[in-house]
C-alpha cells in the first residue's frame, strides 16, 4: 500500500512542482497583465475588495513568487509538512476562485457597501477569464476551474505522504530522477503549450539555486536557506521583467505581429468566424420561477407565440441579455486601437500603412508617467525629422493635457489620444517605446531602455 502511495505521489510531485514553476514563471513574466487581472477580481461588481487595489501589484508579485517557490519546495522536498499544507490552501483557493468565477451570473446583481456605509446594489461584474496562465494560454473560467479540480486531486497524495512522513530531502539519486522528470514535463509543456523552452532554463536555475544550498550549508536551518536561494532567483526574474519588458510576449502587439492583419475580422482575411447567441432571462415575478433561453432559440421555436410559455414565464430580461459563443472561428484580436488627434481625425490606417519607420512613445497614464527618460524620447524625435522617421505620443491624456505636457516638457514630437485599455496591451511599460513599419511590430523598448537615434538607426538599417 505504502509502496503504491510512494509511486503516485512521486508522479504527483513531478506534475505538480512542475506546473506550478511554470504557472508562477508565466505570471510573474508578465506581472502587470496578472495585476490588471486582480484589479478585475477587486471591482465591487466582482469581489468588492476595492481596499486591495492599491496592493494589486504587490499582490501580483508575491502570488508568482509563493507558487514557484512551492513548486521547487515540491520537487526537492522541503519543509514536507509546510509545504503540502500552503500547497492545498493556494490550490482550495484557486479552485473556488475559478468556480466563483465560471458560475457567475451575468444577469444578477448584489448588495455591497458604499463608501459612505449605504447599501447599494450593483450588477455583478463577471471576470471572463481568471488569468492563470496569462495570454500565454487564454483559459475560460471553466476550463481553468476543471484544470484546479485536476491539480488538486494529484496534491492529496503530497499531503498524505508529507503527514506519513514519506517526504523529505531528496537523495542524490531521488532528485536526479525527479529533476530529470520535472525538466522533460517542463520542456514538453513549454514546446507544446508555450512556444517558450526558457521555463526549462528557468526550473533548472531554480534547482540549481536550491541544490547549492542543500549541499553546501549543513545547518538545521537549510531548507529555509534554500527556500531564500529560489526567492533570489525568482525575484531577480521578477525585478528584470518589471523593469524592462515580459521576456516573452503573447499579446497581438508583439514584436513580429502585424497591427494591420490583427486589427482585420474573420470576413476580411477570408477566415470562418465565431457565431454567437444572446441567453435571455424569462421569468415569473409572482411564482420567482424563471429560465434561460437562446434568442435563436425563441425566434426558431416561435416560442413568443407558445401560450404555455409565455404564461409560465411572462416577463424577458432583454435589457441584460448576454451574448455568448456558440461555435468557434477567428476572432478578431484588435479592437479598440485608434490614434486620433485633437480635431478628432484617425489617422491609425495612415500610420499603419507607412512605408517609414514609425516610433510611438506609449504612455498608459501621463499623469503617472515617468519622465525621467523624457529627454531621451525628445531627442528621438529631433531625430525623426531629421531621418524622415515619424513619430508621435500615444497616451490616454485629452489634447489639453497633451498641450500643456508638450510645453512643460518639450517634446519634439506630436501626441494622439488613443483607448487607455489597449495602451496597457500594447506595451508593459509607462513609458515605452514602440518602433512599426508597414503595420508590423518592429521593436518595443520600456522607457529606461530607450536607444540613442544611433542605436536606432543601425536597428532600423538592418531590419531589425
Amino acid at each position: 500500500m505504502l509502496k503504491a502511495l510512494d509511486g503516485l505521489t512521486w508522479v504527483s510531485r513531478v506534475l505538480v512542482g512542475a506546473l506550478f514553476v511554470v504557472s508562477g514563471l508565466i505570471k510573474s513574466n508578465d506581472a502587470l497583465g496578472f495585476m490588471y487581472k486582480l484589479e478585475e477580481y477587486f471591482e465591487p461588481g466582482a469581489m468588492n475588495l476595492e481596499f486591495l487595489g492599491p496592493w494589486a501589484l504587490e499582490l501580483a508579485v508575491f502570488v508568482c513568487i509563493a507558487e514557484i517557490l512551492l513548486g521547487i519546495a515540491i520537487l526537492v522536498g522541503a519543509l514536507p509538512k509546510l509545504t503540502s499544507v500552503l500547497t492545498t490552501v493556494m490550490m482550495v483557493f484557486f479552485t473556488w476562485l475559478t468556480w466563483y468565477t465560471a458560475t457567475c451570473d451575468p444577469f444578477g446583481a448584489k448588495e455591497i457597501v458604499d463608501a459612505s456605509g449605504a447599501v447599494v446594489e450593483v450588477a455583478n461584474q463577471c471576470v471572463l477569464e481568471c488569468g492563470c496562465f496569462g495570454n500565454a494560454i487564454p483559459l475560460t473560467a471553466y476550463q481553468s476551474f476543471l484544470k484546479d479540480v485536476v491539480l488538486l486531486i494529484f496534491v492529496v497524495p503530497i499531503v498524505l505522504s508529507a503527514f506519513l512522513g514519506r517526504i523529505q530531502l531528496n537523495s542524490p539519486r531521488q532528485g536526479t530522477a525527479v529533476y530529470a522528470s520535472a525538466m522533460v514535463v517542463t520542456y514538453l509543456f513549454g514546446e507544446m503549450m508555450l512556444d517558450w523552452n526558457f521555463p526549462v532554463l528557468y526550473l533548472a536555475f531554480n534547482l540549481i539555486a536550491a541544490e547549492a544550498v542543500k549541499r553546501r550549508w549543513n545547518h538545521t536551518q537549510k531548507e529555509w536557506g534554500m527556500a531564500l536561494a529560489v526567492v533570489l532567483v525568482s525575484g531577480f526574474v521578477q525585478f528584470w521583467t518589471l523593469s524592462h519588458l515580459p521576456l516573452k510576449d503573447y499579446r497581438p502587439y508583439a514584436v513580429g505581429e502585424s497591427i494591420l492583419e490583427n486589427r482585420m475580422t474573420a470576413e476580411e482575411l477570408g477566415l470562418e468566424g465565431p457565431v454567437f447567441d444572446k441567453e435571455i432571462r424569462f421569468f415569473n415575478s409572482e411564482t420567482g420561477s424563471d429560465t434561460i433561453v437562446m434568442q435563436s432559440d425563441w425566434s426558431y421555436a416561435k416560442l413568443f407565440g407558445d401560450s404555455l410559455f409565455t404564461a409560465t414565464y411572462p416577463e424577458g430580461d432583454w435589457e441584460h441579455a448576454r451574448e455568448v459563443k456558440i461555435k468557434d472561428g477567428y476572432e478578431q484580436l484588435i479592437l479598440d486601437f485608434q490614434m486620433v488627434d485633437a480635431e478628432g481625425n484617425d489617422f491609425t490606417d495612415a500610420i499603419l500603412a507607412s512605408d517609414t519607420p514609425v516610433l510611438l512613445h506609449i504612455s498608459k497614464d501621463l499623469d503617472a508617467m515617468s519622465t525621467s527618460w523624457q529627454h531621451d524620447f525628445n531627442a528621438l524625435g529631433a531625430a525623426s525629422q531629421a531621418q524622415g522617421w515619424a513619430m508621435y505620443g500615444l497616451t490616454n491624456a485629452t489634447a489639453e493635457e497633451h498641450l500643456a505636457f508638450v510645453e512643460e516638457e518639450e517634446a519634439t514630437y506630436p501626441f494622439l489620444t488613443c483607448d487607455q485599455t489597449e495602451l496597457k496591451i500594447v506595451v508593459r511599460a509607462n513609458p515605452g517605446l514602440v518602433w512599426i513599419q508597414q503595420g508590423v511590430v518592429m521593436e518595443k523598448w520600456a522607457g529606461r531602455d530607450v536607444p540613442t537615434a544611433q542605436e536606432l538607426a543601425a536597428h532600423i538599417e538592418q531590419g531589425h
